[in-house]
């Protein structure tokens, strides 16, 4: 090792670690930006220490991610070391690699920002499913409701500002003191150490990984303490963890339980020991009733798109969000304690239909399997006609070619509905509410005396929100205090409620229309949203529920209702629909136990489930991770959160064991059927 040599190669380690600490700026920088974009202040203000081991832990992923991105320069300035003649060639190819990796880098920063603004999250397995949607309605929105050209500027400014330091930096030269062979050594060698301890991220066992995330009570500050970069690496491997399979063991490990019986145990609440047909004691059956079988009566679910529990909140003369279905709520019961199953479309419609955790399936290769776990089989087995209708294209996500195995004799999307029902109008996404609505009731008029079940999915309440331009909204006029809290402009939240509105209206008006008819006496009407939408409005942890949760909505003629009201209190969320249906609609039919009947006031452990990380029941809520974060409902009747501690809150524990133990069961039946 000469003197040139190791000068040269002391020059070049100088120069990659000055472009590190650039990179550290600018991974720091949309860290604070996230902070003083989306943090609250009242809510982090008990958080200061918390805040500040955050940046630390930022700091370590950030190290990570800009040392594996910098590791093919700083691999090169080694060889230096042996060929210092290449230093010109290996510094010219180190600027543009390096350039090309800070706008990779930058890009995705960039993205991440945007997604946390929509979702409230960074990226994760979800980004997927936007990529796999429709491409020229998703560009729509994204046009629409993000400053494209701005962003591009700025991304633009950004990397003519880097491009000019990172020129700068390369262009230095230093010198070093001739130095003895085992201080030249001892520097490379040390600085070997030092990178690989830098891309592991830590002193420990483990490299850092998104576990090292739960730092605090505050999910918020948790979500600081992580970048987008590293969270689409996380995002890649949780696409590969849920990959559609049928390795039931694998599953179970990734559950923390080490046989399927233990899980069905904590389910179904008995001891399970059989070694054979665990599938059968997930089913359940439905109570004889003769006047049921002699009186079967239609029944229509309705998954609606993006159908805010939260907005309901916000519904006032001023600002109108309900339209015609405040008319109704007299005459339907609404339960608002209730949770979605998942976040996305495609996964909650196969949550919802097929009861499979493990989505989506309509993108596998099982893709054209049928599965008994389809909430159609017990209404086709019963003698009706089943029919999935939806205001969208047929091929989204391989609807057509998944939809139709699942027991549904009649498949429809926007093509049909365009040619059979009149004057109907199309967007982006598809055919509008109304005109969706439409067909469901000449379903019900063509119907023959023969009992309908039909599964409909909407899609007007989807950004871009444009409506037709024959509907006359009611007054959406936004008051001060909601304007304080937007997290959007005004035009954006005026559309988001407007299409909201319409969506509501256009229920109500069907509702309306059923229950005056003929068919009011004997159809019963169930809607749902598909998820929330979080692109107005920021939520702390306290509003977990205000967060998640989404309307049940149903209409049940006086005839097919229990003696024993409702409590519309109760926690629940889609795994109890089609429970609640089957029994209510049907006699002597078998089911798979996905939760409970909500009629049903025997039940005494309800509970909801979102995304399959998150339970919530009338004690509290458990954000199910490695390191579960527990929450307990304050006393004020505000239906907030508190943070606590297991042993703070007895029952939570109890309640994070049974979700577990819920979905790894659903898991478990829906891989049994995928692989026979």
């Amino acid at each position: 090792m000469n003197t040139d040599s190791f000068k040269i190669y002391y020059t070049a380690t100088r120069q990659l670690f000055q472009v590190y600490l650039l990179g550290l700026i600018l991974f720091m920088s949309f860290r604070t930006a996230l902070l003083f974009s989306f943090g609250s202040y009242s809510d982090l203000s008990a958080y200061k220490l918390d805040m500040l081991r955050a940046y630390w832990v930022g700091y370590r992923f950030d190290t990570t991610v800009l040392t594996y991105g910098l590791v093919l320069p700083f691999t090169m300035n080694l060889l230096l070391l042996a060929i210092p003649r290449y230093y010109d060639a290996v510094r010219r190819f180190a600027y543009w690699y390096i350039i090309f990796v800070y706008f990779i880098f930058l890009s995705v920063l960039f993205v991440d920002f945007f997604y946390f603004k929509f979702f409230q999250s960074h990226l994760n397995v979800l980004l997927f499913g936007i990529v796999n949607d429709d491409t020229k309605a998703v560009m729509t929105s994204v046009w629409t409701d993000y400053p494209v050209i701005k962003v591009l500027l700025i991304i633009t400014s950004v990397m003519w500002l880097l491009t000019y330091l990172i020129r700068k930096i390369m262009s230095r030269e230093y010198n070093v003191g001739a130095k003895g062979l085992i201080f030249k050594a001892a520097f490379v060698v040390s600085l070997l150490g030092v990178y690989g301890l830098a891309m592991r991220g830590s002193i420990g066992v483990f490299p850092i990984q998104n576990d090292d995330t739960t730092i605090s009570p505050n999910n918020f500050v948790n979500a600081m303490t992580i970048n987008g970069v590293f969270s689409l690496k996380v995002a890649f491997k949780e696409k590969e963890r849920y990959k559609i399979d049928t390795d039931i063991p694998k599953m179970l490990g990734q559950s923390g339980f080490k046989t399927p019986q233990e899980a069905l145990s904590i389910y179904l609440n008995k001891s399970v020991t059989e070694d054979k047909e665990l599938q059968k004691l997930l089913l359940a059956k439905t109570p004889s009733n003769p006047f049921l079988k002699e009186n079967p009566p239609h029944v229509i679910f309705l998954q609606m798109e993006s159908m805010s529990n939260y907005y309901l909140d916000l519904h006032s003369k001023e600002v109108n969000l309900l339209g015609t279905l405040e008319e109704e709520l007299p005459n339907i019961v609404l339960l608002r304690n209730f949770l979605s199953c998942t976040n996305g479309t495609i996964h909650t419609l196969e949550g919802v239909m097929v009861n499979s955790p493990r989505t989506p399936i309509s993108q596998s290769p099982y893709m054209d399997r049928s599965l008994s776990s389809s909430v159609a089989l017990p209404f086709l087995d019963a003698g009706y006609q089943t029919t999935y209708l939806t205001g969208g294209k047929l091929g989204w996500r391989n609807l057509d070619k998944f939809v139709g195995r699942q027991y549904f004799q009649a498949v429809e999307g926007s093509a049909t509905l365009l040619a059979e029902v009149k004057d109907a109008k199309a967007w982006e996404w598809g055919v509008h509410d109304e005109f969706l609505f439409e067909r469901i009731f000449n379903k019900l008029e063509k119907s023959s005396g023969k009992p309908q079940f039909i599964y409909a999915m909407t899609i007007s309440n989807h950004t871009p929100f444009a409506i037709p331009d024959t509907y006359k909204p009611y007054k959406v006029q936004i008051s001060e205090d909601i304007r304080k809290r937007l997290r959007t402009n005004e035009d954006i939240a005026i559309k988001n409620f407007t299409g909201y509105q319409y969506a509501n209206d256009s229920l109500g008006r069907l509702i309306q229309r059923i229950r005056t008819s003929p068919y009011g006496s004997n159809t019963i009407l169930v809607a749902t949203g598909d998820h929330n939408t979080l692109q107005l409005f920021d939520f702390t942890d306290s509003q977990l529920l205000q967060k998640l949760s989404v309307p049940l909505v149903m209409y049940v003629p006086e005839k097919y209702r229990p003696n024993q009201p409702i409590d519309t209190t109760v926690f629940s969320s889609h795994k109890d629909i089609f429970p609640t249906i089957f029994n209510l609609a049907l006699s002597d039919a078998t089911y798979l136990r996905s939760g409970n009947n909500l009629f049903d006031v025997t039940s005494a452990d309800s509970f909801a489930v979102n995304n399959y990380n998150v339970a919530m029941n009338k004690i509290g809520a458990v954000l199910i991770q490695s390191t579960p974060l527990y929450y307990r409902w304050k006393k004020d009747n505000s239906k907030l959160l508190e943070p606590t501690t297991a042993q703070e809150t007895p029952g939570l524990e109890a309640l994070l064991k049974k979700a577990k133990a819920s979905v790894v069961s659903m898991n478990y039946y829906v891989q049994s059927e995928l692989s026979k």
